[in-house]
């Protein structure tokens, strides 16, 4: 017969991990299980980490670079080029619960290197545009296949492998993705420069189909149960873990509670904001009379800053309740926007590596609350409702950027826009806790 539990709303000092029991009754309680040595998670955490680095070529900060090279070569304009950039992203975010479905139909293993191969081609189609046509196509692909589909099977790995550690591992793999946000745009614009901008294309397929492609054939695996272990590496299975792949919440019943809403207009603002701020980053510093390398320097502060609360956050949301984390991630975006409205060009880096922090704390929000609060049988499916709203989130940004400093004489208005907006949504986030779970017994 069905069970339902209501989490106490309460206790305001719930953590997630917390939370995970109180919603998963049927679980049973958790009993103290001593590791069995060497765990294969850990091997597929630098996989993950992998698989997340590997979603740079459709991530923001992986294109930015690029801009000025697609502006010259078919004659766009910034406020041009960020509609282009608009359509492709709402498109792409209209596939990714399709594709997170598909996920949890056809399995891990199948979907990562289907993942991979894609990226692979989506490159070389990259490298061959030959007007604003096939450019709205590339953007659409890379930001599919990108943060949409490669974010997604990076994430479901860890959440296959790790339950009680995942906010650590999280932050590990996180943490990759900060060092591809110092490095990748030194990468791309030293092959920019090296090969041209198709060349960089191509350079970046090659290495998909022919360096990562193979190394997940051979060492992916879909479950700890394949190599005779247990989530966690625990050494036997408890009554909790033994259904952790096989309960949960479908889409339908997430969204008869408020905690998904907020949680996804939180994705939404996050992306929304981060991506307008990456997108026209070299812009914003032009305005202000500085160059690449000044724009360049940003984003590697932006990439400390979010790999210091990557690691920071993964050990506080083992211990925290989510709507903290929450809070005060949104509210360090509305500290960054606020910093960079005031135009202290002294002030900006310091910018740049506040939001950075702030996005450090969501996606270790994002990697672990998904799977504590509705579990993991739909997760596929849950997880690209909220990729689909950070993705759609991110489409807007970069053109309300675009149109500010076109028709509104700079970037200041959208910058308070995105300063308010944050504040008013991490007001709502003090309203996050775990949701009601039905269960069969």
């Amino acid at each position: 017969m069905p069970a339902t539990v209501e989490a106490p709303e309460e206790n305001t000092h719930m953590s997630s991990a917390e939370a995970s029991l109180i919603t998963n009754p049927a679980f049973g309680m958790d009993e103290e299980v001593a590791p069995s040595g060497w765990y294969y998670g850990w091997l597929m955490l630098a996989l993950a980490m992998l698989l997340m680095i590997s979603t740079a070529p459709g991530q923001t900060f992986g294109l930015t670079f690029f801009n000025s090279s697609f502006r010259n070569a078919f004659a766009l304009s910034q406020s041009g080029l960020s509609a282009i950039y608009l359509v492709a992203t709402v498109f792409a975010s209209l596939f990714l619960p399709y594709l997170g479905s598909l996920i949890d139909r056809f399995g891990m293993k199948r979907s990562v290197l289907l993942g991979v191969s894609m990226m692979a081609l989506t490159c070389a189609f990259a490298s061959q545009v030959q007007g604003v046509a096939s450019l709205l196509m590339a953007f659409m692909l890379l930001r599919t296949v990108g943060p949409g589909c490669m974010t997604l099977l990076a994430n479901n790995t860890l959440a296959r492998w790790f339950d009680r550690r995942l906010g650590l591992a999280s932050g590990i793999m996180q943490v990759a993705m900060a060092g591809a946000m110092a490095s990748v745009p030194v990468l791309v614009i030293a092959l920019i420069d090296t090969f041209g901008w198709r060349g960089a294309y191509l350079t970046l397929a090659t290495f998909f189909a022919a360096g990562l492609l193979p190394l997940l054939m051979l060492v992916y695996r879909e479950s700890p149960a394949q190599v005779g272990q247990f989530i966690d590496g625990m050494r036997t299975q408890c009554p909790r873990q033994s259904k952790l792949n096989g309960s949960g919440l479908d889409i339908q019943q997430a969204m008869r509670h408020r905690t998904y809403w907020i949680m996804l207009t939180a994705a939404a603002i996050w992306a929304l904001i981060g991506t307008g701020l990456v997108f026209h980053v070299e812009t914003i510093f032009q305005h202000q009379g500085l160059g690449n390398a000044d724009s360049a320097r940003a984003l590697r502060f932006l990439a400390l800053g979010m790999a210091t609360m990557q690691i920071l956050g993964g050990l506080l949301a083992d211990r925290l309740a989510t709507r903290y984390l929450l809070v005060t991630s949104i509210g360090l975006i509305a500290i960054s926007c606020t910093i960079l409205a005031l135009g202290n060009v002294a002030l900006f880096t310091t910018g740049y590596a506040i939001y950075g922090g702030a996005q450090g704390l969501m996606t270790i929000v994002a990697c672990t609350a998904w799977p504590r609060f509705f579990g993991r049988a739909h997760l596929g499916k849950i997880r690209g409702t909220s990729l689909t709203a950070a993705i759609a989130g991110s489409s807007v940004g970069p053109l309300i950027m675009g149109v500010s400093t076109d028709y509104l004489d700079g970037f200041t208005p959208a910058l308070w826009l995105f300063a308010g907006g944050a504040v008013v949504v991490a007001i709502a986030c003090f309203w996050v806790v775990p949701p009601r779970m039905e269960r069969e017994d």
